[in-house]
Formats: C-alpha cells, structure tokens, sequence
C-alpha cells in the first residue's frame, strides 16, 4: 500500500472538495465513505444555497432563546430535546458565551470572509471543468414579516459586509417586482433585503461533478467502507483500520461531519462540534404555473426555498436532538405550512404525492466557526464544523486544508478556522 496517500475520510462535500484540492496540487488521494455512494447523508438534499449572506453562526441571543422556547416541541423552527441536554451540557456552555454581541460580530464576519472566497473558488471550478448542478446566479431574497426584525437584520449586515453594494433593501413593492410570486402575501410583509452575490444549486449533483473529476483526475473514492480505527505512533499517524484492509499511510483529513467527533475519539481528541438536525422537502413542479426564479430564505422561521428545474424545495428547522433518525409527522407538517405561507398560489397546485422528505445532521461546532487544518497529532487533520454553511464554506475550507498540509500561504487569514485552537 502506498504509505505517500492522503487519506480522507468522509465522501460528502467537504471530503470530496477537499481530495479534489490536493488533487490539483499534485496529491495522491484516497477517500473512504461509508455510505453506499457519495453525498449520501448530510450533503444529499439540503437547502441548495451558496449564501455569504448568511454567514451568522446560530448562537445569537433570539436564536437561544428560540431554541430555548422550543424544547420538546416538534412544530418550532429550533428545538431542544429533553434527552439530548446532558450530552450538549458542556459544549452549550461554549455555544453560549460565543453569543455575546462583539463575538457574535466577529465569528459572522469570519464566516463571511470565508464563504466570499469560498463562493468564488466554487465558481472558478465550475467554469474550468464544465460543471452543471441546477445553478443560478440570481442571487438570494430575504423576507422579513416585521419591521423591528428587517431593521436589526439591516444593521447587522452592514456591521459584517465591507460595502453596502452587497446587498439591497427592498420595500414590498420592490419585493413584488424582483419576485412576482410573492404578490399573494405582500401585505403580510414589512420588506425584504437582496443578496445579489449569492448563488444556488443542487448540492448533490455538484458532489457528483466532483466525484466525477476526482476518479478522472487519478484520485480513489471507496464507498461501503467503515472506518474502525486510526492507529498512531510516538504521537505520528501510522495507519487507518477499515473493515476490509489496514491502509499504511503518514496523513489523515477528517471530513466526515458530524459523525468527525467519533472518530476522533479514538485518538483521544475531543471536537467541540455537536450534530444538529434539519430537514428538507422536495416536490415536483414540472408544468406548474406560479413558480419563483429566485431563492428566498424567510428570517423568522430559519426557513429557506429554493427553485431547481422542476423542482422546489423547502428546508429549515434545527433539532438539537443527538443523531435521532425519528421523523415527526409534524416535521413534514410544519415544512408544508410554510411553503403555504410563502407561495401560497404554487402551493395550491403542487401534487403532495410527489413530496421527498430528507432529513440530516450538520456539525455545529460551539463557537460557529469550522474546524480546519493540523492537529496535535502529527499528519492527522481535519475539515469539520461548517454547520449550515457546509456548501458555501466548502471549497474555501479545502483551500485552508490544503494549504496546512502542504504548508502553504492562504489567500485569506486562516487563524480563525484553525483546529488547533481546540485539539
């Protein structure tokens, strides 16, 4: 076996951006998935954003206090099971004191350094291998149902973009000209604010472009492949144990998302990242009148729709409930009213028969801010923590990966997504 590989674990958007990175610098590249095929778990069906835009950590004071208000229930945007607050305890601590308005500042404008370079990096890989995934470039609408909300989300987005040119706020007028679709519920609204930069696309089909070039480009992708352990020596890596062979090999990247902190463990490292659950809904719009050309995320309820071809899909909701697969009818419940709350016209006309319910657990690290790059551990890495930023951050966060390795300078300040500032 060839002891000069990097192994990556983890076949979703963070591994397989990660292995195609080095793969371009020159790399020998194996990635090990445990799922039948890639971008079969948290990457499969979410929110379809790439949005700077977004770029505030969950912690937020009203986001507390949200998640708070929601324990045990099952029809709240955030909730908090009763059974998971022993083992969130300590890193709800941690969640907690990042929540104070300048660390808030900060990590958001950290997030959004971060996914601007990583939307362009993303961008740049479209155009040099020819890649399609649904893709728009229209941008992202946010709608906001009270004016006391729309004002502190103006003032929090001027305090974390470098130039008012980023985005646009609108009246509902305006709201109605860009998307015709909301006309049903203008008078509900206080306005909304446009993020012309963002882009949106099927976060699947861009995992399987990336599948794709990485085998095209020399690199190796084994699914069905479980990881037992990683074995270490005076402090170095030594090898990774899998359940069909020992694979020699000096370096390790950890991209398996939520399930990265139980892999680690076995090193005795601790990874302050917590799964945190959330749901999507996909129907079939093929045919249908009344449907929207722009993506929009409604603030109040953490609630985002996207348009692909022929399909809509609403996603939202964050469950701090430990890795439960449970599905509570009053999830897909709860996604259908808000679609009715939104395009109430196109609601109407959708088939339900067709609805795909997908559910997945994003790595929510404590302090909002991803996990990249060496740890304690001679030639073990990760790449872990991006939480509901995972498609945006992802070819950012394998540029930064890529460049600790390899021991080279970043385009951008790498320091605060290090993951030595935990393990």
């Amino acid at each position: 076996m060839n002891d000069k590989q990097i192994v990556i674990i983890g076949g979703g958007l963070q591994g397989l951006a990660t292995a195609l990175t080095l793969i371009e610098r020159g790399e020998d590249v194996l990635v090990l998935e445990r799922e039948e095929d890639v971008a079969h778990s948290t990457s499969f069906a979410n929110a379809g954003m790439l949005t700077p835009s977004q770029s505030n950590p969950w912690n937020s004071p009203d986001d507390i206090l949200q998640v708070l208000s929601g324990i045990g229930k099952k029809d709240s945007p955030m909730t908090l099971s009763i059974g998971a607050i022993p083992s969130l305890f300590f890193w709800g601590l941690k969640f907690v004191a990042n929540s104070t308005p300048s660390r808030y500042r900060k990590i958001s404008s950290n997030l959004y350094e971060l996914g601007n370079y990583s939307k362009e990096l993303t961008k740049q890989l479209r155009q040099k291998y020819d890649f399609s995934y649904d893709e728009s470039e229209k941008g992202t609408l946010k709608i906001y149902r009270d004016h006391a909300r729309l004002n502190k989300s103006i003032n929090n987005h001027q305090n974390i973009f470098s130039s008012n040119k980023e985005f646009t706020v609108l009246d509902n007028e305006e709201l109605v000209e860009l998307e015709p679709q909301l006309n049903p519920i203008k008078n509900d609204l206080a306005g909304g604010i446009h993020f012309p930069n963002d882009e949106t696309g099927d976060a699947y089909k861009f995992c399987k472009n990336l599948e794709d070039t990485i085998r095209n480009n020399g690199g190796r992708i084994l699914c069905n492949t479980k990881i037992n352990k990683i074995l270490t020596n005076k402090g170095e890596v030594n090898c990774v144990v899998t359940d069909r062979a020992i694979l020699q090999t000096k370096r390790v990247v950890i991209c398996a998302g939520s399930w990265s902190r139980e892999i680690l463990k076995q090193t005795k490292l601790n990874l302050p990242v917590r799964p945190v659950k959330g749901y999507s809904l996909t129907y079939e719009t093929a045919g249908l009148n009344n449907q929207p050309n722009i993506s929009l995320v409604d603030e109040s309820i953490h609630t985002a729709v996207t348009p692909f071809e022929n399909r809509i899909r609403v996603a939202g909701t964050a469950e701090f409930v430990n890795f439960d697969n449970n599905i509570h009818p009053e999830r897909e419940k709860y996604l259908n009213d808000m679609l009715k709350s939104i395009y109430p016209n196109l609601y109407s006309q959708i088939d339900k028969t067709t609805g795909k319910l997908w559910h997945g657990f994003r790595p929510m690290s404590a302090d909002g801010l991803p996990f990249i790059g060496k740890t304690s551990i001679k030639g073990l890495l990760v790449n872990c923590g991006q939480g509901h930023l995972g498609w945006t951050l992802a070819m950012g966060s394998a540029a930064l990966l890529a460049d600790q390795l390899l021991d080279t300078k970043s385009d951008i300040n790498s320091v605060p997504y290090r993951a030595s500032r935990s393990l």
